[in-house]
């Protein structure tokens, strides 16, 4: 979701961010940037059609599109959803290639309306505009609409498919900052919901801005599951089911400091990587990440 870092930080901790992601040994590999359109890229998805790769993303605003990117970032075609962008954030797509668009972006904690749209495989639709169907939710510890500032944990910007249901991770915007994410648990089948808390986990300590989860993405083989900050992403494996938590954290430092809002598993072992473009001095690029053997756990 769009904000400016000048309304969070002071501008000598932005520049000191800014030249310490230039100065150090970055892991990520920058492969293109971004068309001015996706300047506010926030989410992505990697499908493979005809042996064309294809990096789906949409962007946090009011444009209801669904763009298609090549490996350097570039468009190639885009899909209009009939329906409405309130804050959409991140997408997912289920086993039988659905995608899942989550219009849940919730900055003040104080949306009623929270909605993620459901279109069958993109790469297989023949239209250039498609009605999703609909799955509407709430929170079910939410009773105020903001609740005050130590509950502000209902924003989310995160959201994998696994099995037959979605789950959302939280991104933290608690006074004082508390640093866990929560976890909850919904049907990829459209209707009205009360979301699952299933459960929680700490990420701190650190500032909110190298904390706080703006996307997130399940391998392939469903054995490493990937939340992302603007700075590094945690990796959980060795997890029973969807105990994702459960399971062993692994933290990846990029060394990189940017809005990054989008990541989506290319393989088992790559990582793809978008960041928003923020007061036109940071981000609005496509990266690409290898996960090391280090990254890996034999689970034993």
């Amino acid at each position: 979701m769009k904000y400016s870092f000048k309304n969070i930080v002071p501008v000598f901790l932005l520049s000191f961010l800014w030249i310490y992601s230039m100065g150090q040994d970055v892991r990520l590999t920058k492969l293109g940037d971004l068309p001015p359109r996706l300047y506010e890229s926030s989410g992505l998805e990697y499908t493979r059609d005809n042996n064309s790769d294809n990096i789906w993303t949409i962007v946090d605003s009011n444009l209801a599109i669904l763009f298609c990117l090549d490996s350097i970032g570039q468009i190639k075609k885009a899909i209009h959803l009939n329906n409405v962008n309130h804050g959409w954030e991140d997408l997912s797509q289920d086993d039988l290639g659905n995608f899942y668009v989550g219009d849940f972006g919730n900055n003040f904690n104080k949306r009623k309306d929270l909605k993620i749209y459901k279109i069958p495989a993109p790469d297989y639709l023949k239209e250039k505009v498609v009605t999703a169907e609909i799955i509407n939710f709430h929170y079910p510890d939410q009773r105020d609409f903001p609740p005050g500032p130590k509950a502000r944990n209902f924003d989310m910007d995160a959201m994998i498919c696994f099995g037959n249901s979605i789950y959302l991770f939280s991104k933290n915007r608690t006074k004082p900052f508390s640093a866990y994410t929560k976890m909850y648990k919904l049907p990829n089948i459209p209707g009205d919901y009360t979301a699952e808390l299933i459960d929680s986990v700490y990420l701190g300590p650190g500032h909110m801005l190298n904390t706080w989860v703006t996307g997130a993405d399940i391998s392939p083989d469903k054995k490493t599951m990937a939340l992302l900050t603007h700075d590094k992403v945690w990796l959980f494996q060795c997890f029973n089911g969807d105990a994702f938590f459960k399971g062993k954290k692994k933290t990846i430092e990029l060394n990189h400091f940017s809005q990054k809002e989008g990541i989506c598993f290319f393989d088992n072992e790559t990582l793809f990587i978008a960041d928003e473009r923020t007061e036109n001095i940071l981000g609005g690029s496509l990266y690409q990440l290898k996960l090391n053997i280090d990254d890996h756990d034999n689970c034993k």
